[in-house]
């Protein structure tokens, strides 16, 4: 069955936990509110691009995404149709590699990554779920939608690159009709660093003809 991230209005995100929270206590960061910091806080986010602490994916429609990781997820078939690719960003991983939606840095809680299982009721009656390999979240009206999924790859520094594809045929929901599929090349160093948030770049498939 294929995985099935849903995005809230900040994208998708990819990251490795220890990496990233080795990033914090070296940056002296203790508060929750990552996504607030990365965004306004240009020098910490270009560092952490620069040292592979993440890689966000923003700008695009607010909805669920097939999502694949090469090596261990099938390829998208002849049903899809290719529809943008980016290489060559540097994202570290000791612990295993997470792709999430990038609403999970808005406060983020780093014991749901950790391999802790649980469960939380928000205010507004939304129940959570965390175990060790996902993070998702049941909506009121009974449907499970999933925000985090995690992938067991081996340590080391890595260049990334992403490949986003379109149905060709458009199908009725619950199915995704779009979708990122992820690669990984392994280096022995991060030589230099791209900038997804600068305009050459364009990942919202949803809006691609």
């Amino acid at each position: 069955m294929d995985k099935i991230l849903n995005t809230a209005s900040y994208g998708i995100c990819v990251f490795s936990l220890e990496v990233l929270q080795d990033f914090l206590k070296k940056k002296r960061v203790r508060s929750k509110k990552l996504l607030e910091r990365f965004q306004k806080d240009k020098e910490f986010y270009l560092d952490a691009l620069r040292e592979g602490i993440w890689v966000p994916f923003a700008q695009i429609n607010s909805i669920g995404y097939v999502i694949k990781l090469d090596g261990y997820d099938a390829p998208f078939d002849d049903a899809w149709e290719l529809k943008m690719e980016y290489d060559g960003f540097n994202i570290e991983i000791k612990d295993g590699l997470w792709i999430s939606s990038t609403g999970s840095f808005y406060t983020f809680n780093a014991n749901e990554y950790g391999g802790d299982e649980g469960t939380y009721k928000t205010p507004y009656g939304i129940i959570h779920y965390y175990f060790g390999t996902d993070r998702s979240y049941q909506t009121l009206d009974g449907n499970r939608l999933y925000t985090d999924f995690k992938y067991d790859v081996p340590s080391g520094k890595y260049l990334l690159s992403v490949k986003g594809y379109a149905r060709k045929q458009a199908l009725e929901r619950p199915n995704s009709n779009y979708g990122f599929i992820f690669s990984l090349v392994k280096v022995d160093a991060f030589d230099g660093f791209k900038n997804p948030r600068e305009e050459i770049y364009d990942f919202n498939v949803a809006n691609m003809g």
